[in-house]
Protein backbone atom coordinates (compact mmCIF):
# COMPACT_ATOMS: atom_id res chain seq x y z
CA UNK A 1 0.00 0.00 0.00
CA UNK A 2 1.90 3.18 -0.20
CA UNK A 3 3.12 6.69 -0.21
CA UNK A 4 3.07 3.55 2.83
CA UNK A 5 6.71 3.78 3.07
CA UNK A 6 7.22 4.71 6.92
CA UNK A 7 4.24 2.90 7.67
CA UNK A 8 4.68 -0.58 5.56
CA UNK A 9 8.43 -0.58 6.53
CA UNK A 10 7.94 -1.42 9.83
CA UNK A 11 6.34 -5.22 9.28
CA UNK A 12 8.30 -7.05 11.36
CA UNK A 13 5.25 -9.56 11.24
CA UNK A 14 2.88 -11.11 9.23
CA UNK A 15 -1.08 -9.99 9.06
CA UNK A 16 -1.96 -13.78 10.12
CA UNK A 17 0.03 -13.29 13.37
CA UNK A 18 -0.66 -12.51 17.26
CA UNK A 19 0.00 -9.12 16.29
CA UNK A 20 -2.80 -8.87 13.57
CA UNK A 21 -4.86 -6.07 15.68
CA UNK A 22 -1.98 -4.23 15.95
CA UNK A 23 -0.71 -4.19 12.75
CA UNK A 24 -4.13 -3.17 11.59
CA UNK A 25 -4.25 -0.33 13.73
CA UNK A 26 -0.88 0.82 12.42
CA UNK A 27 -1.44 0.31 8.97
CA UNK A 28 -4.93 2.20 9.15
CA UNK A 29 -3.90 4.81 11.34
CA UNK A 30 -1.05 5.24 8.35
CA UNK A 31 -3.74 5.08 5.55
CA UNK A 32 -5.67 8.06 7.15
CA UNK A 33 -2.97 10.54 7.42
CA UNK A 34 -1.65 9.89 4.03
CA UNK A 35 -5.50 9.76 2.72
CA UNK A 36 -7.57 12.15 4.51
CA UNK A 37 -4.28 14.63 5.66
CA UNK A 38 -2.06 15.07 3.01
CA UNK A 39 -4.95 14.37 0.67
CA UNK A 40 -3.11 11.02 -1.54
CA UNK A 41 -5.60 8.95 -3.33
CA UNK A 42 -2.43 6.67 -4.53
CA UNK A 43 -0.55 5.19 -1.10
CA UNK A 44 2.42 3.08 -3.17
CA UNK A 45 5.64 4.47 -3.87
CA UNK A 46 6.26 5.95 -7.41
CA UNK A 47 8.09 5.71 -10.41
CA UNK A 48 10.01 8.91 -10.66
CA UNK A 49 11.89 9.86 -13.65
CA UNK A 50 12.83 13.95 -13.05
CA UNK A 51 9.74 15.09 -11.53
CA UNK A 52 9.70 17.92 -9.36
CA UNK A 53 10.61 17.07 -5.74
CA UNK A 54 6.83 18.17 -4.78
CA UNK A 55 3.35 16.68 -4.21
CA UNK A 56 2.53 16.85 -7.59
CA UNK A 57 5.58 15.46 -8.75
CA UNK A 58 4.50 12.51 -6.19
CA UNK A 59 1.45 12.24 -8.18
CA UNK A 60 2.73 12.09 -11.60
CA UNK A 61 5.36 8.98 -10.46
CA UNK A 62 2.91 7.61 -8.77
CA UNK A 63 0.25 7.75 -12.15
CA UNK A 64 3.69 6.57 -13.62
CA UNK A 65 4.36 3.74 -11.49
CA UNK A 66 0.37 2.51 -12.07
CA UNK A 67 0.03 2.96 -15.70
CA UNK A 68 3.20 0.48 -15.70
CA UNK A 69 1.77 -2.04 -13.62
CA UNK A 70 -1.10 -2.40 -15.83
CA UNK A 71 1.27 -2.40 -18.92
CA UNK A 72 2.99 -5.32 -17.52
CA UNK A 73 -0.56 -7.31 -17.56
CA UNK A 74 -0.65 -10.06 -19.91
CA UNK A 75 -3.18 -9.44 -23.06
CA UNK A 76 -5.19 -12.16 -22.22
CA UNK A 77 -6.62 -10.62 -18.85
CA UNK A 78 -9.55 -9.39 -18.11
CA UNK A 79 -10.64 -10.54 -14.71
CA UNK A 80 -7.95 -9.25 -11.85
CA UNK A 81 -7.97 -9.72 -8.15
CA UNK A 82 -6.38 -6.54 -6.05
CA UNK A 83 -4.91 -7.03 -3.43
CA UNK A 84 -4.48 -4.47 -0.40
CA UNK A 85 -6.23 -2.13 -2.27
CA UNK A 86 -5.66 0.99 -0.11
CA UNK A 87 -7.99 3.78 -1.07
CA UNK A 88 -9.03 2.08 -4.37
CA UNK A 89 -7.18 4.15 -6.95
CA UNK A 90 -5.77 1.55 -8.84
CA UNK A 91 -8.49 -1.09 -8.56
CA UNK A 92 -11.31 2.11 -10.12
CA UNK A 93 -8.14 2.82 -12.89
CA UNK A 94 -8.58 -1.08 -14.02
CA UNK A 95 -12.16 -0.90 -14.09
CA UNK A 96 -12.38 2.15 -16.21
CA UNK A 97 -9.64 0.41 -18.45
CA UNK A 98 -12.20 -2.20 -19.25
CA UNK A 99 -10.73 -4.61 -16.12
CA UNK A 100 -13.43 -7.05 -14.37
CA UNK A 101 -11.64 -5.90 -10.96
CA UNK A 102 -12.61 -7.35 -7.17
CA UNK A 103 -10.37 -6.04 -4.13
CA UNK A 104 -9.57 -7.54 -1.14
CA UNK A 105 -7.83 -6.30 2.48
CA UNK A 106 -8.20 -7.06 6.05
CA UNK A 107 -8.76 -3.81 6.91
CA UNK A 108 -12.24 -2.20 7.75
CA UNK A 109 -11.03 1.05 6.53
CA UNK A 110 -10.32 0.45 3.27
CA UNK A 111 -13.60 -1.31 3.15
CA UNK A 112 -15.24 1.84 4.04
CA UNK A 113 -13.38 3.82 1.51
CA UNK A 114 -14.32 1.58 -1.50
CA UNK A 115 -18.42 1.32 -0.22
CA UNK A 116 -17.98 5.09 -0.25
CA UNK A 117 -16.06 5.54 -3.11
CA UNK A 118 -16.13 3.24 -6.03
CA UNK A 119 -18.96 0.39 -7.33
CA UNK A 120 -15.55 -2.47 -7.35
CA UNK A 121 -16.72 -5.11 -5.23
CA UNK A 122 -14.72 -5.62 -2.15
CA UNK A 123 -13.86 -8.46 0.40
CA UNK A 124 -12.86 -8.11 4.34
CA UNK A 125 -10.57 -10.98 4.41
CA UNK A 126 -6.72 -11.68 4.24
CA UNK A 127 -5.66 -12.88 1.34
CA UNK A 128 -4.33 -16.28 2.19
CA UNK A 129 -7.91 -17.50 4.16
CA UNK A 130 -9.63 -15.86 0.98
CA UNK A 131 -11.99 -18.79 -0.75
CA UNK A 132 -13.23 -17.13 -4.31
CA UNK A 133 -15.79 -18.61 -5.55
CA UNK A 134 -14.32 -17.98 -9.14
CA UNK A 135 -10.75 -17.87 -10.31
CA UNK A 136 -9.35 -14.82 -11.19
CA UNK A 137 -6.64 -14.30 -14.62
CA UNK A 138 -4.24 -11.93 -12.82
CA UNK A 139 -3.08 -11.30 -9.10
CA UNK A 140 -2.10 -7.90 -8.43
CA UNK A 141 -0.19 -7.55 -5.47
CA UNK A 142 1.23 -3.71 -5.34
CA UNK A 143 2.87 -3.60 -2.07
CA UNK A 144 0.99 -5.88 -0.36
CA UNK A 145 3.08 -9.20 -0.92
CA UNK A 146 5.23 -8.48 1.93
CA UNK A 147 2.27 -8.69 4.35
CA UNK A 148 1.64 -12.06 3.60
CA UNK A 149 2.89 -15.30 4.94
CA UNK A 150 4.95 -16.81 1.87
CA UNK A 151 3.52 -20.69 1.83
CA UNK A 152 -0.29 -18.90 2.45
CA UNK A 153 0.44 -16.65 -0.86
CA UNK A 154 1.67 -18.93 -2.73
CA UNK A 155 -0.82 -22.14 -1.83
CA UNK A 156 -3.75 -19.29 -1.69
CA UNK A 157 -2.43 -17.55 -5.34
CA UNK A 158 -2.80 -21.49 -7.20
CA UNK A 159 -6.95 -21.86 -5.46
CA UNK A 160 -7.44 -18.31 -6.71
CA UNK A 161 -5.58 -17.77 -10.36
CA UNK A 162 -4.90 -21.52 -11.34
CA UNK A 163 -3.25 -21.03 -14.68
CA UNK A 164 -3.56 -17.48 -14.70
CA UNK A 165 -0.62 -14.87 -13.72
CA UNK A 166 0.75 -13.56 -10.45
CA UNK A 167 2.27 -9.68 -10.55
CA UNK A 168 3.74 -8.43 -7.37
CA UNK A 169 5.07 -4.98 -7.10
CA UNK A 170 6.94 -4.94 -3.81
CA UNK A 171 10.61 -4.26 -1.97
CA UNK A 172 12.47 -7.59 -0.77
CA UNK A 173 15.63 -7.63 1.30
CA UNK A 174 18.62 -8.73 -0.16
CA UNK A 175 21.46 -7.95 2.00
CA UNK A 176 20.08 -7.49 5.61
CA UNK A 177 22.02 -5.63 8.04
CA UNK A 178 20.44 -6.18 11.61
CA UNK A 179 18.56 -2.46 11.68
CA UNK A 180 15.11 -1.87 11.02
CA UNK A 181 15.53 -1.71 7.58
CA UNK A 182 15.96 -5.67 7.20
CA UNK A 183 12.71 -6.13 9.12
CA UNK A 184 10.14 -5.40 6.39
CA UNK A 185 9.94 -7.45 3.22
CA UNK A 186 10.19 -11.14 2.40
CA UNK A 187 13.69 -12.20 1.76
CA UNK A 188 14.64 -12.63 -1.86
CA UNK A 189 16.48 -15.80 -2.51
CA UNK A 190 13.78 -17.59 -0.19
CA UNK A 191 10.77 -15.82 -2.13
CA UNK A 192 11.97 -16.70 -5.31
CA UNK A 193 12.61 -20.41 -4.02
CA UNK A 194 9.02 -21.00 -2.17
CA UNK A 195 8.01 -20.00 -6.21
CA UNK A 196 9.96 -22.70 -7.12
CA UNK A 197 8.72 -25.10 -4.48
CA UNK A 198 5.31 -24.51 -5.33
CA UNK A 199 5.50 -24.55 -9.48
CA UNK A 200 5.61 -20.86 -9.89
CA UNK A 201 7.13 -19.55 -13.30
CA UNK A 202 8.84 -16.30 -12.81
CA UNK A 203 8.02 -14.67 -16.49
CA UNK A 204 9.21 -11.31 -15.90
CA UNK A 205 11.72 -9.53 -13.28
CA UNK A 206 11.98 -5.72 -13.59
CA UNK A 207 14.40 -3.80 -10.77
CA UNK A 208 12.91 -0.30 -10.01
CA UNK A 209 15.03 0.10 -6.89
CA UNK A 210 16.20 3.61 -8.05
CA UNK A 211 13.21 5.05 -9.61
CA UNK A 212 11.28 4.26 -6.37
CA UNK A 213 13.31 4.95 -3.71
CA UNK A 214 13.29 8.76 -4.41
CA UNK A 215 10.02 8.78 -2.83
CA UNK A 216 11.53 8.03 0.51
CA UNK A 217 13.91 11.29 -0.45
CA UNK A 218 10.09 13.43 -0.40
CA UNK A 219 8.98 11.55 2.46
CA UNK A 220 11.85 12.66 4.69
CA UNK A 221 11.77 15.73 3.44
CA UNK A 222 8.81 17.04 4.29
CA UNK A 223 9.61 15.19 7.40
CA UNK A 224 12.49 17.30 8.30
CA UNK A 225 10.60 20.56 6.85
CA UNK A 226 6.86 20.02 8.37
CA UNK A 227 7.30 17.52 11.22
CA UNK A 228 10.37 17.96 13.17
CA UNK A 229 9.95 21.64 13.49
CA UNK A 230 6.44 21.25 14.62
CA UNK A 231 7.00 18.58 16.76
CA UNK A 232 10.24 20.48 18.11
CA UNK A 233 7.78 23.97 18.72
CA UNK A 234 5.38 21.88 20.52
CA UNK A 235 8.29 19.95 23.02
CA UNK A 236 9.90 23.48 23.45
CA UNK A 237 6.77 25.42 24.84
CA UNK A 238 6.11 22.79 27.16
CA UNK A 239 9.19 22.76 28.62
CA UNK A 240 9.64 26.09 29.55
CA UNK A 241 6.31 25.70 30.98
CA UNK A 242 6.00 22.51 32.52
CA UNK A 243 10.06 20.90 32.51
CA UNK A 244 9.40 18.25 34.55
CA UNK A 245 6.08 17.16 32.68
CA UNK A 246 8.67 17.23 29.89
CA UNK A 247 10.74 15.28 31.72
CA UNK A 248 8.36 12.86 32.77
CA UNK A 249 6.72 12.68 29.45
CA UNK A 250 9.57 11.75 27.57
CA UNK A 251 10.39 8.66 29.81
CA UNK A 252 6.80 7.63 29.92
CA UNK A 253 6.92 7.46 25.75
CA UNK A 254 10.83 6.55 25.61
CA UNK A 255 9.31 3.89 23.62
CA UNK A 256 7.21 5.48 21.58
CA UNK A 257 10.22 8.13 20.72
CA UNK A 258 12.40 5.40 20.01
CA UNK A 259 10.60 3.99 17.64
CA UNK A 260 9.30 7.17 16.16
CA UNK A 261 13.36 7.23 15.60
CA UNK A 262 13.45 4.02 14.02
CA UNK A 263 11.22 5.66 11.51
CA UNK A 264 12.99 8.36 10.70
CA UNK A 265 16.01 5.88 9.80
CA UNK A 266 13.55 4.05 7.73
CA UNK A 267 13.19 7.04 4.85
CA UNK A 268 16.94 6.81 4.25
CA UNK A 269 16.90 6.09 0.49
CA UNK A 270 20.77 5.15 0.37
CA UNK A 271 19.94 2.61 3.13
CA UNK A 272 17.42 1.45 1.50
CA UNK A 273 19.20 0.77 -1.36
CA UNK A 274 21.90 -0.94 0.42
CA UNK A 275 19.74 -3.76 2.15
CA UNK A 276 16.76 -4.02 -0.39
CA UNK A 277 15.72 -4.03 -4.03
CA UNK A 278 12.44 -3.15 -5.15
CA UNK A 279 10.85 -5.32 -7.67
CA UNK A 280 8.27 -6.00 -10.67
CA UNK A 281 7.82 -9.77 -10.67
CA UNK A 282 5.54 -11.13 -12.87
CA UNK A 283 4.69 -15.13 -12.22
CA UNK A 284 2.53 -17.72 -14.07
CA UNK A 285 0.35 -19.82 -11.65
CA UNK A 286 0.40 -23.60 -12.32
CA UNK A 287 -3.13 -24.95 -12.92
Amino acid sequence: MTLTMSATAENEESLSDTSTTEKAIRVNTALRFYHEILGLENLHYGLWNNDPFTKEGLHTAQERYTEHLISCFPKSVQTVLDVGAGTGATSKKLKNQGYEVEAISPDPYQQYLFKKNSNVKFHLNTFQDFKPGHTFDLILMSESCQYIPMDGLFSNAKTCAAGGYLLINDYFITDPDNTAMSNSGHPMETFYQKARDYGFELLKEEDITDQAAVSLDLARSWMNRYVLPSLNLVVDSLDKKHPRLVKFLSWLLRKKIQKFNNDLMLLDSEHFKRVKRYKILLFKVPE
